[in-house]
């Protein structure tokens, strides 16, 4: 009796054990693209730290930083739609949409990922949906996840998002030299940017405002010859309102992120006061 009763026992700890290391996952589906790209989505069975919905999502085939890593999402449910939102560099990135057209009695789903702008038609697969292991793709999740790849993936880089978004800005004053037959040099006071500002707004396009307003300024001769002969520096920063300087060749601009008309407000100071 007591061995067996001790077997008993024993059963039911291990029961017990295993129940508690089962992953929380639901059956999943898998969508296909046109060119062998696909997406996982696996429900999970708990919630997020505000009650929301999860699942992760695991991408193949779309040669892009998602591919081969199972990414956590919120699931954020509409009417007739859904979007599953992980976080990317620091910022929310929606990954799968889904929406539900009026009338049209079907879904459409489409998969975003980092590096292509449009977002890529995907399709219920039943066949890969039935192949799914989704307790495989958890136990890959919790193991990026201690390694800290995941966490790399979701962080702010700083320094990644200055850098691409000076590379933008060079393109804009490349553009306004050419057109004016100048070598300008032109800088941006990074310290005057706060991080949420580079995360919302496109710094290049912000301080670019003003050398889009010289180049087209140039399309006239008496305009280029003026800008040529004035304007040899350009800097930029964010402030609490927009201003414009031009003292010695220097131009100093300072915008603001909530601004509107930038372009315009310098097309008009620059044809007043060089």
């Amino acid at each position: 009796m007591r061995n067996t009763l001790a077997t008993v026992i024993a059963v039911g700890v291990l029961a017990s054990t295993l129940a508690s290391a089962e992953a929380p996952v639901s059956t999943g589906k898998v969508f296909t693209g046109p060119e062998g790209e696909s997406v996982a989505v696996i429900p999970l069975t708990t919630q997020g730290p505000k009650g929301e919905k999860q699942a992760l999502l695991y991408v193949q085939g779309t040669g892009t930083a998602f591919d081969g890593k199972p990414l956590l999402h919120s699931v954020n449910e509409q009417s007739r739609g859904v979007d599953y939102i992980t976080q990317y560099r620091g910022d929310d990135y929606y990954t799968l949409v889904m929406r539900e057209p009026h009338g049209a009695g079907s879904k459409k789903y489409e998969l975003y990922t980092p590096g292509h702008r449009d977002g890529l038609t995907v399709s219920y697969d039943e066949k890969r949906s039935q192949g799914l292991k989704a307790e495989d793709i958890y136990a890959q999740y919790q193991k990026l996840q201690k390694d800290g790849t995941l966490a790399k993936l979701a962080a702010f880089n700083r320094q990644e998002r200055e850098s691409g978004q000076q590379e933008g800005f060079t393109k804009v004053l490349k553009a306004m030299n050419d057109a004016c037959g100048t070598s300008v040099t032109a800088s941006i006071d990074w310290k005057s940017i706060s991080d949420e500002v580079i995360k919302q707004y496109s710094i290049s396009s912000y301080c670019g405002n003003p050398l889009e307003a010289l180049g087209k300024l140039c399309e006239s001769p008496v305009g280029k010859k003026i800008i040529q002969a004035k304007v040899k520096k350009y800097s930029c920063q964010f402030g609490p309102e927009l201003k414009l300087d031009v003292k010695a060749g220097a131009v100093s601009f300072t915008t603001q992120q909530d601004a509107a008309n930038q372009e315009e407000f310098a097309t008009e100071y620059f044809k007043k006061n060089l």
